[in-house]
């Protein structure tokens, strides 16, 4: 039996395993039934939810502008029930949609009774972390959760062809328009469950004409029409009250090009028989088709004060499905969690330390090792004073396998990061006063000696704030100081300075008047300057259904040398906004 296939069934094995215990441990005493006996009793129709018009007017003097001049927004989110029938409907239209590109209009709804949900339009689903894991879909689907009973599938278009512009005769890179399918079937209740998923997906191969010259002429990987089936397990099992096991897996099977005529290689016989009477059923099988798995577990026990959780997570290199924008693949780390509350709640602790590494098919000439460990402590040491402290540590070392790799392309560094915010806060019935010093300080520490000196950065952050409300008047008043620096071999930058702001409300908290300003002196790769904002809005609640907002802001950056380089231009920069919502 070949390495492949051996693989294949020991995971397959595990899941088969997994899945039976957990089904097992999570089967019901008894299945309630729905009851529609109150249908008659609903509101026959109701309508909530709101409206969004904001329009954008953008200029700039000295440097490209930023954006268009005019830009609109219009959005919406209401919910319709009919009956007891949730149909919540969300849209955004906007003039983005002048681009062939990459179309910002979306329209869709999800009607809602009790167990029952249907869905239509543009929707954003997750069925399990490594399956349909947050894809946007323009289709329709349903899902059932009746008792303890879980049942979800949704079928539509995951992208749309986008090809050469014909316009301006550039080669754009493309994709072919891709459509799936994704189904859902679980059991539990009360933190106890297992879910089984699949995905489905597929390019259409007649959605982009000539892609195979386009592709080859852009000199990258030639984009071919692919196919992917995944299949996932979740489990969620509580034991002995203050204990708990969560897992999560997939297996993906990918092909990278439906039109290949390579076959898989004839002497492993065994794989490509059991491909075939299996899950040759569900996808096409050639030499471009590729498996994948990827899965996450963990322990833990959850207390009065105290709860420890430790997780292992693997993701095979390449691994991906159509269901799911990103992963972070070719990774395996395991993580001890540990956080407590004290002294009644008044002191609470997280933190979480770590190992992680990649290359685990020893695929790459470097393999990468990362000691990860973070900590979070807030503290209330009495009414009025806090304190609150964050730190974190990524340390990164590689390591080269036989071959002989110089050290400048080695990568041995540490990323740390430290914030402590004290506050101060007293509020009277008719004052309240808010005082905070927050210092922030990431560094990044190159351990390699042959570029220690051009790859080392440090840069800090710290402000003082105060605030002063009054509560009767509706008037507000803050200050605020701040410093930032940034060094790296190119040079310092940073900035320091005063932000002052004032906010009014008026015509009994109907309409509030807000106004800032700020001045800072800047240095940008050694270069002094000044940098002035000055802002004005308003928001005037005209009606308990009408709002209306108003925005103007001024910026401008003036060097005390200007130069011809983008970083050290002599600019201003406007921007003024009008929006109007409703609420119904």
């Amino acid at each position: 039996m070949n390495q492949m296939a051996k693989k294949l069934m020991r995971k397959m094995d595990l899941f088969v395993v997994a899945g039976g215990i957990a089904w097992m441990l999570c089967l019901p005493r008894g299945l309630p039934a729905q009851d529609l006996a109150t249908l008659g009793q609903q509101k026959p129709l109701t309508l909530t939810g709101g409206l969004s018009v904001r329009t954008v007017f953008y200029q700039a003097h000295g440097i490209e502008a930023r954006r268009k001049p005019f830009s609109y927004v219009v959005s919406g989110a209401p919910v319709l029930s009919v009956y007891g029938w949730s149909i919540p409907v969300s849209f955004v239209f906007s003039e983005q949609e002048r681009s062939f590109r990459q179309p910002f209009n979306q329209f869709g709804m999800s009607p809602t009774y009790k167990w029952l949900t249907f869905h239509a339009g543009y929707r954003n689903l997750q069925f399990s972390p490594y399956t349909l894991a947050g894809h946007t879909i323009l289709g329709g689907g349903v899902e059932a959760t009746p008792g303890i009973l879980r049942f979800g599938f949704v079928y539509g278009r995951l992208q749309r062809a986008t090809a050469v512009d014909t316009t301006s005769g550039s080669l754009e890179p493309f994709a072919y328009t891709r459509r799936g399918y994704a189904l859902k079937l679980g059991i539990g209740k009360g933190g106890r469950s297992l879910d089984f998923s699949l995905m489905k997906g597929k390019d259409d191969s007649t959605s982009v004409e000539h892609a195979p010259l386009m592709s080859y002429a852009l000199n990258q990987r030639p984009v071919t029409p692919a196919e992917n089936t995944v299949f996932g397990v979740s489990v969620r099992l509580p034991f002995l009250r203050t204990f708990f096991w969560e897992a999560d897996g997939g297996l993906s099977f990918y092909t990278r090009h439906l039109g290949s005529s390579v076959a898989l290689d004839s002497a492993e016989t065994l794989l490509p028989s059991l491909l075939t009477h299996t899950l040759g059923r569900l996808m096409h099988i050639n030499g471009t088709s590729e498996f994948y798995s990827a899965y996450q577990t963990s322990v833990g026990y959850r207390g009065k004060g105290f709860s420890l959780r430790v997780q292992y997570r693997r993701v095979d290199p390449g691994y991906q499905s159509m269901g799911a924008y990103f992963f972070n693949n070719d990774v395996e780390n395991l993580t001890l969690a540990p956080s407590f509350v004290m002294l009644k709640q008044r002191v609470r602790f997280s933190g979480s330390v770590g190992v992680q590494r990649d290359n685990l098919q020893q695929q790459k000439q470097a393999t990468s090792r990362r000691v990860i460990g973070a900590a979070n402590l807030s503290a209330d040491i009495t009414e009025q004073l806090g304190l609150d402290i964050n730190f974190t540590n990524f340390s990164t070392n590689q390591r080269a396998r036989t071959i002989l790799i110089a050290d400048s392309f080695l990568l041995a560094q540490t990323t740390r990061n430290l914030s402590i915010t004290p506050r101060y806060i007293v509020t009277h019935e008719t004052t309240s006063h808010a005082l905070m010093l927050s210092y922030n300080r990431t560094s990044l520490l190159d351990q390699n000696p042959r570029s220690e000196a051009d790859n080392t950065l440090q840069s800090s952050n710290a402000f003082l704030n105060y605030q002063l409300t009054f509560v009767q008047r509706g008037l507000s008043l803050s200050a605020n100081l701040n410093r930032t620096q940034l060094k790296r071999a190119a040079g310092v930058d940073g900035n320091r300075g005063v932000t002052l702001n004032a906010s009014q409300r008026l015509a009994d908290n109907r309409l509030s008047v807000g106004v800032n300003a700020s001045f800072l002196r800047s240095l940008q790769q050694n270069q002094p300057g000044k940098i002035l904002n000055q802002g004005v809005r308003l928001d005037w609640q005209a009606h308990p259904m009408h709002r209306f907002n108003a925005l103007v802001n001024l910026i401008g950056n003036y060097p005390d040398a200007p130069t011809a380089e983008s970083y050290n231009r002599r600019y201003t920069e406007f921007r003024g906004e009008l929006g109007y919502h409703f609420s119904f």
